[in-house]
């Protein structure tokens, strides 16, 4: 190798050696701005919000979030049957209070709802052109007590579209009109003519103010005679002589 080939390798080499330190010294600067960037930001802010002498409280649920129960109080759970038949109690003692008041004669405000509570329901429903059920419920205490409330009149047949509960009452009065002897037309659940115009008869017969519709001093005095065999056979007697 002569002496200028000695001299070009060593200015080749020393050209590679200095490329190669520019490279690193460039990449490390780079990076180290990049994990400026990523970390330091973060680290501080952090050291910020979670640093001495501040506390984050409990954040707020979202909308639409559904209502946390307060700190230390258990969530509410669901009705038992007792507590079920505790407010069914307390809402027909309610109704036989104002349905007492304007002389629908529920009986006594125990509430216990017997066939004299639904009749005397069934009737309040029928002299206002209300769907006939003989149930308690909440609208028919509103209506009650402010003389308006949400229960559905019957604008097609006033006082005479029934739920299935009201029909189980039409039938079981027509079965103990029909013991004592009363021609009530048809079985079943219709209020037909025949069954109002026995009705009449049993109330005429019985002292009763005449309506002509199921009520609650008829379906008392109907469970009078069904409980004393005496006053039954008389009841039937009359009955026979219409």
């Amino acid at each position: 190798m002569t002496e200028r080939d000695r001299k070009l390798a060593v200015i080749i080499s020393l050209l590679a050696t200095t490329s190669v330190a520019l490279n690193m010294f460039v990449f490390q600067n780079t990076t180290g701005k990049g994990a400026a960037i990523e970390t330091g930001g973060i680290a501080q802010r952090t050291a910020w919000v979670d640093g001495p002498g501040i506390a984050l409280g409990p954040t707020s649920p979202g909308p639409g979030a559904p209502p946390q129960p307060a700190e230390g109080v258990p969530p509410p759970g669901p009705l038992t049957e007792s507590d079920v038949s505790s407010n069914k109690a307390e809402l027909t003692k309610g109704v036989q209070r104002e349905l007492n008041n304007i002389n629908y004669e529920p009986g006594p405000a125990d509430g216990v709802l017997g066939l004299v509570t639904r009749a005397a329901i069934f009737a309040y429903e029928y002299d206002n052109g209300l769907v006939l059920t003989g149930q308690p419920s909440d609208q028919l205490l509103s209506q009650l007590i402010l003389g308006s409330s949400s229960l559905q009149q019957s604008s097609a047949r006033p006082g005479k579209t029934m739920t299935p509960d009201g029909e189980s009452l039409v039938r079981t009065v027509k079965q103990q009109l029909s013991v004592l002897g009363y021609q009530v037309g048809v079985p079943g659940a219709a209020l037909t003519p025949e069954f109002a115009r026995a009705i009449r008869e049993f109330e005429t017969d019985q002292k009763l103010k005449i309506s002509g519709r199921i009520s609650g001093p008829m379906e008392s005095r109907l469970l009078r005679l069904q409980s004393e065999p005496k006053a039954r056979r008389e009841a039937v007697a009359k009955a026979t002589k219409h």
